[in-house]
């Protein structure tokens, strides 16, 4: 077995990447994957959902017949009943209800009001009766009030909102939990939060709906803010904020617990510089308040981390250990995730360059930071 390239731990989990074939979520005309990239590895193939952001938000989809593969063309996708195709919006989510029908949720991003290009994102639902070739939309799961708009921030993409999404179910199959990226105005709700759907509803947004807040579970028709996970350091009104954005979580068989890859931006100047890729572990979705403090696993990298389980069963909600690392679309590793009290680590963060990356996906190919 190859040697680790990383390895880190803390009291809560223990994690190594290990050199693996070199493998994208998009193919070779798209320079990187935008968003949360929902995976599903079933039927003896493996289909993908990716997101471009040029001209404006759009997804596709990638179905390989072999297991174990990510390959084959990259179709656009087909929304239905989209209440505004001049709005970008990323498929960034997905799950299959009992029936066979798959369900997503997309980050929408509207143009704010200002002068500055300014964006506002939102969250929304949508379902597909074909496999995820066609979606039709279903309308808005989240939104912030026109008064969380603020023209004056400078971070140099957005003036509030909500958006950055992954979705999974728990094990029990009576909850979908959304992890999602709160811009909000006010800096004490700022941060990655949680919500919750009940998964035996009908494709019907907000239809009990809940946000995790101070007193536990809340029907989001309160208005309340949801509690951030972690305190936000710098608000997203600088050009130079600091915290935790973008979550992607998925169920880990070989933890038997929920895992969860963050972005970290700090130091930046109008771009949420990348300071780095984190990753906690939490045995119990419904609660929180067991997150782990997120652990280090990447010193820079790309936005948009991912594990991804190409099994039969598996996917960017649920997987193995080993199973594929992913950042920016791009994998180039194998990550390995323990009981810190099983094995010894050396506590070192992969600190990836690029020239690591042209090394690994050929040198025409940009590093996606």
């Amino acid at each position: 077995m190859s040697l680790p390239v990383a390895e880190v731990a803390n009291d809560r989990i223990g994690v190594r990447l290990r050199p693996a074939s070199s493998m994208s979520l998009h193919s070779a005309e798209f320079w990187r994957t935008d968003g949360n990239s929902p995976v599903r590895a079933e039927g003896g193939g493996v289909t993908v959902l990716f997101s471009d952001y040029q001209p404006l938000g759009r997804t596709f989809r990638r179905r390989s017949e072999h297991p174990h593969a990510i390959e084959g063309k990259s179709l656009p996708v087909q929304l239905i009943a989209d209440p505004d195709p001049r709005v970008g919006k990323w498929i960034e989510g997905m799950w299959r209800d009992p029936t066979g029908v798959l369900h997503g949720w997309y980050h929408a991003e509207e143009l704010a009001p200002c002068v500055a290009r300014l964006y506002v994102p939102h969250i929304g639902e949508l379902v597909s009766h074909d496999d995820g070739k066609t979606w039709r939309c279903c309308g808005e799961v989240l939104r912030a009030p026109a008064t969380q708009i603020d023209c004056t921030w400078r971070n140099g993409f957005f003036a509030g909102g909500c958006g950055d999404l992954s979705v999974v179910p728990d094990r029990n199959g009576g909850f979908l939990y959304l992890a999602f990226s709160s811009y909000l105005l006010d800096e004490a709700a700022q941060g990655v939060v949680m919500a919750r759907l009940p998964a035996s509803r009908p494709s019907v947004p907000c239809d009990g709906l809940e946000l995790w807040c101070a007193d536990g579970w809340r029907p989001a028709a309160e208005g309340r803010f949801a509690k951030p996970l972690w305190p936000q350091g710098r608000g997203w009104r600088h050009s130079d904020p600091t915290g935790f954005w973008g979550p992607a979580i998925h169920y880990n068989r070989g933890l038997d617990a929920y895992v969860m890859l963050l972005n970290r931006t700090a130091n930046g100047a109008a771009n949420l510089l990348q300071e780095g890729i984190y990753l906690c572990v939490n045995p119990d979705i419904e609660n929180p308040e067991g997150w782990s403090e997120p652990l280090q696993l990447v010193t820079g990298g790309a936005w948009y981390p991912q594990v991804v389980g190409l099994e039969d069963g598996q996917g960017d909600t649920i997987a193995g250990s080993p199973a594929r690392f992913f950042m920016g679309g791009f994998s180039a590793w194998e990550i390995e995730l323990f009981d810190p009290g099983r094995t010894k680590f050396a506590n070192r963060p992969l600190v990836p360059t690029r020239a690591q990356f042209a090394e690994a996906f050929g040198a025409e190919k940009r590093s996606p930071w």
